[in-house]
């Protein structure tokens, strides 16, 4: 039986990375038996559903499986369409974290008959076998499916993995991280390494920021990979496809300090010549001079730290639990193992006031920053504000937001600060933090042409030159 995974399109080229968790799902198909796997990354061309559904018409799988984000509903659900115009059996079975946060709302608008809410590579397996009648659907964990009437869920609502050393190493034949190493270049600073992949050695995370959905999956139970099982992926990619330069794309990569101590003593060990970033954001306070003088030592040359707000009365309403007091401290400890940092910051937080946002801008002009991001702020589902704001304690509202919100990005006005406001701040932020000549002398000096052409892929533009309310009515 052929199964077919499906990543969306994007719309754009911007630092587009291998999709490790469909490359999970396959290898733990391939382990259970399930041989004949395919990939479609839409992403990779800007495929269109209707390209794509005249791939899956000549496949003729068995199984069409399709990771959904949050943003790619809308173009998961015209695949959907086309597919049914052209009569392919084949069930659709969709997975993800829009999945598993709208859970029956996001199916029923997709026009999904199977979804997967959790993690999905025991699901999957279970899944493939019930289509093949070897076990009933009521086994396959996290699965939830359309009935006659309404949507019944399986005996376990959720997919979790306990031992993650049990989980087959992401099928990277199938990736082929070398069509991805293009498409990974930095706009801030350049990579240190021509080949990089991403991996994680974690997953979940014990904190909840309000503004976070990574709980939805994880059910905020952190797990982690053995330190030699990490070291043996890498190893292996760097061996197979000359793969120099990792991304670590944990949430937590260091929040158990003794384990991550251990990675870098073996990467060191090892002598790879291999560099590594960890651009998802480290804690600050797990950091200490022992653990930063190993990240140094093993290649480690480029942090982001997850920040969010400067003022100590939003930090204290979104629940992020960040000491602001330390965070030069720890900057100038990563700078002395000549580490450099990214500061992550918001706009636009419930509740937040230009004045607010003016106290943020002021932080991160007192530390030593190499580089900053700002995001403006966009409730996700699955995360404590969107319920809130989406009203979930109402389900007949919540279902019409819901609905609207996954039609054209509709969010309920929930703030004064309106977006056109959010934006300007926005653009306030960057242009004072960059704007110095301390940064613009950095900047000089480690700029390339090829980040010039990765920032003219950066959808951020679009939003920099707009002033268009998209995602909320006032």
């Amino acid at each position: 039986m052929k199964i077919v995974l499906i990543r969306p399109s994007f719309g754009s080229y911007f630092q587009i990375t291998p999709p490790l968790s469909l490359g999970y799902l396959s290898s733990s198909l391939k382990k259970a038996g399930f041989a004949d796997i395919e990939l479609i990354d839409a992403s990779l061309g800007k495929m269109s559903p209707q390209e794509v559904a005249g791939l899956i018409n000549k496949k003729n799988p068995g199984i069409i499986g399709v990771q959904v984000y949050t943003g790619s509903q809308n173009w998961v659900k015209e695949l959907t369409n086309v597919i049914k115009a052209n009569k392919v059996k084949a069930p659709i079975i969709a997975g993800g974290p829009h999945v598993s946060s709208l859970e029956e709302l996001a199916l029923e608008y997709m026009g999904v008959n199977f979804g997967i809410l959790g993690e999905g590579e025991e699901s999957i397996v279970k899944f493939a076998g019930y289509i093949q009648g070897k076990n009933a659907i009521e086994e396959v964990d996290g699965l939830v499916y359309r009935q006659k009437v309404g949507w019944k869920s399986a005996k376990k609502k959720y997919g979790f993995v306990k031992d993650l050393n049990l989980v087959p190493l992401p099928d990277w034949d199938l990736l082929n991280p070398e069509n991805y190493f293009h498409y990974m270049k930095s706009v801030s600073l350049p990579l240190k390494g021509a080949k990089p992949a991403p991996i994680i050695t974690s997953r979940g995370c014990p904190y909840r920021c309000t503004f976070c959905c990574s709980g939805t999956i994880s059910r905020h139970i952190i797990r982690y990979r053995s330190p030699e099982n990490v070291i043996f992926e890498i190893k292996y990619l760097n061996q197979k496809y000359g793969v120099n330069e990792i991304f670590f794309s944990d949430d937590n990569l260091t929040l158990d300090s003794r384990r991550a101590e251990t990675i870098f003593d073996l990467l060191t060990k090892e002598k790879l010549n291999i560099n590594w970033r960890a651009p998802n954001g480290l804690r600050i306070d797990s950091l200490n001079e022992f653990l930063v003088g190993k990240m140094e030592k093993s290649g480690g040359y480029f942090v982001g730290l997850g920040i969010e707000t400067g003022s100590e009365q939003m930090m204290k309403k979104i629940k992020k639990r960040v000491d602001l007091k330390k965070v030069k401290e720890k900057v100038n400890l990563l700078h002395k193992y000549k580490i450099k940092t990214s500061g992550f910051f918001m706009c636009g937080l419930p509740g937040e006031t230009k004045k607010e946002i003016q106290k943020s801008i002021d932080f991160a002009k007192s530390v030593p920053f190499d580089r900053i991001q700002v995001c403006n702020f966009v409730p996700y589902p699955g995360s404590e504000d969107f319920d809130r704001i989406f009203k979930k304690t109402e389900q007949k509202m919540y279902q019409r937001n819901v609905l609207k919100f996954q039609q054209n990005g509709f969010v309920p006005a929930f703030q004064s600060l309106g977006l056109n406001e959010t934006y300007k701040m926005q653009r306030k932020f960057y242009t004072n933090f960059y704007f110095r000549p301390k940064i613009i002398i950095q900047l000089i000096k480690s700029f390339k042409v090829s980040q010039l052409l990765t920032l003219l892929k950066h959808p951020f533009l679009e939003n920099w030159l707009s002033l268009e309310e998209e995602w909320y009515d006032e």
